[in-house]
């Protein structure tokens, strides 16, 4: 009886340095028991700790080995530590560039809600030309109006180069009249601030006409990008608005969801079956097949007709006599039958 409670306090005592092997191992950190714990657990039992302090001394050590390593490996691996620059150093350096654009302060809100339409859809075409109409460039300034292409380079460069040059004039053109509304307003603005009104509206027609060229330039990059692009995909590209990007943010959803309707177009698409007519291998003909080269039929024209029609007899070629011979003509039946009654 005595040996078998000792055996199991042997036992309940392993499983207990197990559970404390574990939680070594989970955490990589020593705990260290005393005797006075097991004398707790175990509600005055005495043990003979001989046995199990070899295993734990021996554990002990290899687990203090294996952090000695962990530590050695975290000291070589961690980064050198970088001593600080001195401010004037700093200053010197300058100052670092944002990877984000910085937006500058806001505008009053009416203003905004005048611009943002035009930098999306741009002025109608009426509206734009009749605006255009009203600052023409001024006569001291004439430096402001696009400059003409030379003849003499018109006439070398081609087609494609001489568009490209008439929508970079017109570009101009549309920036020197804005300048232009610009600077009817400041004059205004200079003489004493009289007119505030009309000043107001000349920069407000100003701000117009730049903000519908800020939208013809978006659109020429469009179109500059579209080419190289799927066709499929440029009506979805088309009637994107932009924002921060040139063709939206949700570009990539209208995207996929063309894509589906696709899919689902081609799903409810009734499928086309092509029937071909099932002609006989062969038809009882007697004629020969007009699909047989150049053969025109038969000719119209009998063969008794005085030889305009019908077909060529083969003649076979003629013989020569040989040379010394005499020529003989064969004898008609006729004077063969008049010498058989002479020789009788």
């Amino acid at each position: 009886m005595p040996k078998r409670k000792n055996e199991e306090k042997i036992k309940r005592y392993r499983s207990k340095i197990r559970k404390l092997e574990q939680e070594q191992r989970k955490y990589k950190r020593i705990i260290y028991s005393s005797s006075e714990d097991f004398d707790k657990d175990s509600d005055n039992e005495n043990l003979d700790i001989a046995d199990i302090e070899p295993l734990n001394s021996e554990y002990r050590s290899d687990k203090n080995s294996a952090l000695n390593n962990e530590e050695t490996k975290y000291d070589s691996d961690q980064e050198p530590v970088v001593s600080e620059l001195e401010p004037d150093i700093l200053t010197a350096l300058g100052e670092t560039t944002e990877e984000t654009s910085k937006l500058g302060p806001k505008i009053h809100d009416k203003l905004a809600q005048l611009w943002l339409p035009i930098l999306r859809k741009g002025i109608h075409k009426e509206a734009k030309e009749k605006l255009l109409k009203e600052y023409l460039i001024p006569e001291n300034c004439s430096l402001l109006q696009a400059p003409k292409l030379n003849p003499e380079i018109s006439a070398a460069v081609s087609e494609g180069t001489k568009t490209r040059d008439k929508r970079v004039e017109a570009v101009q053109q549309q920036l020197g009249q804005g300048i232009s509304a610009l600077n009817k307003g400041l004059e205004l603005l200079l003489d004493d601030g009289k007119d505030r009104l009309q000043a107001v509206k000349f920069l407000s027609d100003s701000c117009r006409i730049l903000c519908d060229l800020h939208f013809v330039e978006t659109e020429a990059r469009k179109k500059f990008v579209t080419p190289g692009l799927d066709k499929s995909f440029i009506n979805i590209m088309q009637e994107v608005d932009r924002d921060d990007l040139l063709f939206g943010n949700k570009l990539t959803e209208k995207i996929k969801a063309t894509k589906v309707i696709e899919k689902h177009g081609l799903q409810i698409k009734k499928p086309v079956q092509n029937l071909k007519a099932s002609y006989p291998s062969q038809q009882p003909s007697t004629s020969r097949s007009r699909s047989q080269g150049n053969w025109g039929g038969p000719s119209r024209f009998s063969s008794n007709r005085g030889g305009r029609g019908g077909p060529k007899k083969n003649t076979l070629p003629s013989r020569r006599a040989p040379p010394g011979t005499s020529f003989q003509p064969k004898p008609s039946p006729q004077s063969r039958h008049r010498a058989t009654t002479q020789q009788h």
